[in-house]
């Protein structure tokens, strides 16, 4: 209480100095000036700090792939604030105010630069469940909520497990939606990569998706749902370690579960930090692999996670293979376009900002190696180079 005496101190000095008609009439607003700008009724959203983002001088603006591709100050990161803002002060109610909560990649660019280390897309969230509570969530993304819901998958007609028996094992490989679905062989070079050294590892007999779909598009209950029931059967699995191939199933299993209430009672790992783990033990024997790379760094590893080092360690460790750094880099990374769900609610500007990073990569080499198997799906669409999962790389060097 001293210390915050001290600090607004001259102020005092400065009033005392006012007529005191004044000095009343700033004591008065002082006192109530979060009545007046903040909601009267209680909200999930943390208006407070969308309030400071939307009045920030916006530096952010200048790394935000989403406005780039949009070219419209509404999509700034300050831009949506405000939309937001008003939103929760009741003061818009139009579609295109609400549509605009969900035209974000997730992917924390704008957090590089941010005076208060806020996250845009962490701030949406509460965002979104208001709107959720509000009944105010575009159709289409009932739709999605639905399909998880009822499939325990965001994809369609989709599989939820790798069909292999579990088994006891200290390890427990968890594969996430997209790598079941769209990107198995990451999954089985992993298992196969594990099993050539010797690792015992199992697998879940079903895997309902880690819930981040529905955390990110605000349906907190849901989410809340599928977190305790994963936490649950992953204890139940008597698994020490837990490795993911996917960034996002691991920010949200180590991270997000644990600021819900449901914490993972297992050590969660990316498979590149698992991989160089079992490098350094000398356990993974590595060929020569004559190949030129460039590396992405998915937003979410590198920036929520901090995994940056550990995936170029291990390509480094491959005799043979050239790593080339494309301009924008480590934390400072550009989204491939489809974080966030954008490709989903926002597929115009998510081809933009997968064609302006894919123009990026192509320049340094015609292999691009990442991390994230939305990322790798993302720079197969491009057609304009060979897209590789580290997985994959680390395997075929392993069987030269």
């Amino acid at each position: 209480m001293l210390e915050e005496f001290k600090k607004y101190f001259w102020i005092a000095k400065a009033i005392s100095r006012l007529a005191l008609s004044t000095q009343k009439e700033v004591v008065v607003r002082f006192l109530t000036a979060k009545k007046k700008y903040l909601p009267d009724g209680k909200t999930k959203a943390h208006v407070d700090d969308i309030l400071k983002c939307a009045l920030c001088p916006n530096m952010c603006r200048f790394d935000c792939p989403v406005l780039q591709a949009a070219k419209s100050e509404t999509y700034a990161p300050a831009g949506r604030a405000r939309i937001a803002y008003l939103l929760e002060m009741g003061r818009v109610s139009s579609q295109d105010a609400v549509d605009l909560m969900y035209a974000c990649a997730a992917c924390s660019a704008c957090q590089q630069w941010c005076p208060f280390d806020f996250s845009v897309d962490d701030l949406l969230i509460g965002v979104r469940r208001d709107l959720v509570d509000r009944n105010l969530a575009p159709e289409m993304l009932m739709g999605i909520r639905d399909q998880i819901v009822n499939s325990h998958t965001i994809y369609q007609n989709s599989r939820t497990s790798l069909g292999l028996e579990p088994r006891e094992a200290d390890i427990l490989y968890v594969a996430g939606c997209t790598v079941l679905n769209k990107e198995r062989v990451i999954a089985q070079t992993t298992m196969k990569i594990l099993e050539k050294v010797g690792i015992a590892v199992t697998t879940l007999p079903e895997e309902w998706c880690c819930g981040a779909p529905l955390n990110l598009l605000g349906f907190e209950n849901d989410f809340k749902e599928f977190a305790a029931r994963n936490a649950d059967i992953i204890e139940k699995s008597g698994c020490k370690k837990m490795i993911c191939s996917c960034p996002e199933c691991v920010y949200t299993f180590k991270d997000v579960y644990a600021e819900a209430g449901f914490p993972v009672k297992a050590d969660v790992m990316h498979t590149s930090e698992y991989f160089l783990e079992l490098i350094e033990q000398g356990k993974i024997q590595l060929k020569e692999l004559n190949k030129d790379l460039v590396y992405h760094d998915p937003c979410v590893l590198a920036r929520k996670l901090h995994i940056i080092e550990q995936p170029r360690r291990v390509l480094e460790a491959i005799p043979g293979v050239s790593v080339r750094e494309p301009p924008l880099t480590r934390e400072h990374t550009r989204c491939c376009g489809i974080g966030g769900l954008l490709a989903m609610t926002n597929p115009e500007l998510s081809v933009t900002l997968l064609r302006a990073r894919d123009s990026e990569l192509c320049e340094l080499a015609d292999t691009v190696v990442t991390a994230c198997p939305a990322c790798k799906i993302a720079f197969k669409r491009t057609r304009n180079s060979e897209s590789r999962d580290l997985s994959e790389i680390v395997f075929e060097s392993m069987n030269q």
